[in-house]
């Protein structure tokens, strides 16, 4: 087994919702409950769904992981996560969290930040992303990957404090402390990995017993990663400070949050044992920040939010509250919110409310919500929010226009957004959306296809156009998409299985044929790596 293992045990307690979560981020969990939903709807699964597996994680006796290594085990883990049903898949809150982080990775590339270069032995490719998940946290992962909690966002008064949360995370990934700590808690890691199999096993009978199951593993460990775990949120702390200051964000805002986690925890440090913490002391920290603060920092500086900031903060809460069950309780928060004096609240309100409309499909008053929401925020003073037009109204707009069979407006605002926002991965779902609701097929695979050629890491994209060819009836093209889905997912025996389905039923074209071989000899090369990888290539 690897060494970064302690690491994928925090994703594992994400995953099934154990009472004792080891957190990465600098405060304890407010535990709540939490449910699913989105905005725009994720693309329906295609062919035979990927199980859920646990990586094998490699040697324990290694002192840490290496670049090659932590790139790996990052890309494995979130192949697990993207299977999860509280990954967010609402890709205007997604394209909003990565365009904030991207903002704090450039900062933190200027500052010249150890880790943080784009090109290099060590370049991680960051992507953020949000879990539904109304505890108030956030985690780094091994590759650059940062996951978000939405109750976090909607603890945040400010967008200097959620972007003083990613910029901490960014410095645990910059300085490789995912892959420093591996080494240092390989050894008792294994029992934690061993405890927290039986209590997923448990947990399904027993929740008590999993909860027990789990604590008696992690005590041990907590205890010997504990020196390490300070180091590192302490340094983390730093870089992040420098990232907000590089970035223009109020630096006052780090202290303030922690201020914000203290309280809402409802817990003292003077209360807890220390050795039973895995972070630095709270009030340990905030003294920390608050000195660099005096230091470096000066006067309290006022910045403008984004709109942006707002409303997906609105957009979060929504995805957060997604039960059926929870639906009354939803739209009396929003409404209470239409209620307040606050006009940002009366927008956030409204807002929330147009997202309640879409999701049972009450068009009209849908629209009606949106246009409400528009206008309160034009009443907007500049002192209150940034001009930095939002893709958000438009996006949302274009949703309502294919419930209403408005196709063409749906495709124009969605080319519209993507001119204005290039990197809009909601533009690019509700271009395909628009076309295979109006039956154009055509043109949807054709925007895919050539999509697919810049950015073949993304499921999504290969997922949409499977789709399309399946509803083109172009079956060996539809089988290879499926593959390229499958490879993404890290499911290379289920790609391989696809690609021989498409030989198969190819044409006689020998151009075809030759690309299907090819790659699917290719897939075939990297299955067996992999097996050599884990020790478990079969003797022939």
């Amino acid at each position: 087994m690897k060494k970064g293992i302690i690491f994928y045990i925090v994703m594992s307690v994400l995953w099934v919702k154990l009472l004792y979560p080891l957190e990465l981020m600098a405060q304890d969990n407010v535990a709540t409950q939490s449910q699913p939903n989105i905005i725009i709807k994720p693309e329906p699964p295609l062919g035979v769904p990927t199980p859920i597996s646990l990586p094998d994680l490699g040697d324990v006796s290694s002192a840490s992981l290496s670049e090659m290594e932590e790139v790996k085990l990052g890309d494995r883990i979130m192949r697990e996560i993207r299977k999860d049903p509280d990954y967010v898949t609402n890709w205007l809150l997604y394209d909003y969290i990565n365009q904030l982080g991207r903002q704090l990775v450039a900062g933190a590339r200027e500052e010249k930040i150890s880790g943080a270069a784009a090109t290099g032995e060590f370049s991680p490719k960051f992507e953020f992303f949000t879990v539904r998940d109304s505890s108030i946290n956030a985690f780094a992962l091994p590759g650059g990957y940062v996951g978000l909690h939405t109750g976090l966002m909607g603890l945040t008064d400010n967008e200097s404090q959620l972007a003083s949360v990613l910029g901490h995370e960014i410095g645990h990934v910059t300085q490789k402390h995912i892959a420093r700590g591996a080494g240092q808690g390989a050894t008792s890691s294994i029992l934690m990995l061993a405890s927290l199999v039986l209590a997923i096993v448990a947990a399904k009978s027993n929740p008590g017993a999993a909860q027990g199951l789990a604590i008696g593993g992690q005590a041990l460990a907590i205890q010997n990663q504990l020196s390490y775990s300070r180091d590192a949120e302490r340094e983390a702390d730093r870089i992040g400070f420098q990232i907000l200051k590089a970035t223009g964000f109020d630096l006052h805002a780090m202290p303030a949050f922690f201020l914000k986690l203290q309280k809402a925890t409802g817990m003292m440090d003077s209360g807890i044992p220390v050795f039973v913490r895995t972070h630095p002391l709270t009030s340990e920290r905030i003294a920390e920040m608050q000195d660099r603060v005096r230091i470096e920092g000066g006067q309290k500086t006022v910045l403008k939010n984004s709109l942006d900031f707002y409303l997906n903060q609105t957009i979060a809460r929504f995805e957060q509250e997604s039960l059926a069950s929870q639906a009354s309780f939803l739209k009396d928060y929003f409404q209470d919110l239409q209620s307040q004096a606050n006009i940002i609240r009366q927008m956030q309100g409204t807002f929330g409310m147009c997202l309640l409309a879409i999701r049972d499909t009450k068009t009209s008053e849908a629209e009606k919500h949106l246009l409400k929401a528009k206008e309160l925020s034009q009443r907007l003073s500049s002192l209150e929010v940034s001009s930095k037009t939002s893709e958000v109204f438009d996006i949302t707009l274009g949703q309502i226009a294919i419930q209403k069979n408005n196709f063409s407006q749906a495709i124009s605002l969605a080319q519209q957004t993507m001119a204005n926002f290039p990197a809009s991965k909601a533009a690019g779902v509700l271009l395909v959306q628009a076309h295979y609701a109006s039956g154009n097929y055509q043109e949807g695979v054709a925007w895919l296809e050539q999509k697919t050629k810049v950015q073949r890491d993304d499921s999504t994209w290969w997922n949409y156009l499977a789709q399309g060819y399946e509803k083109l009836d172009r079956q060996s093209a539809y089988h290879v998409a499926i593959a390229e889905k499958y490879v993404d997912e890290g499911a290379l025996p289920a790609a391989i299985k696809q690609l021989t389905i498409a030989k198969e039923i190819s044409s006689t074209d020998y151009y075809q044929l030759s690309e299907i071989e090819a790659r699917k000899r290719q897939l075939e090369m990297l299955y067996r790596e992999e097996l050599k990888e884990n020790n478990k290539l079969p003797k022939l």
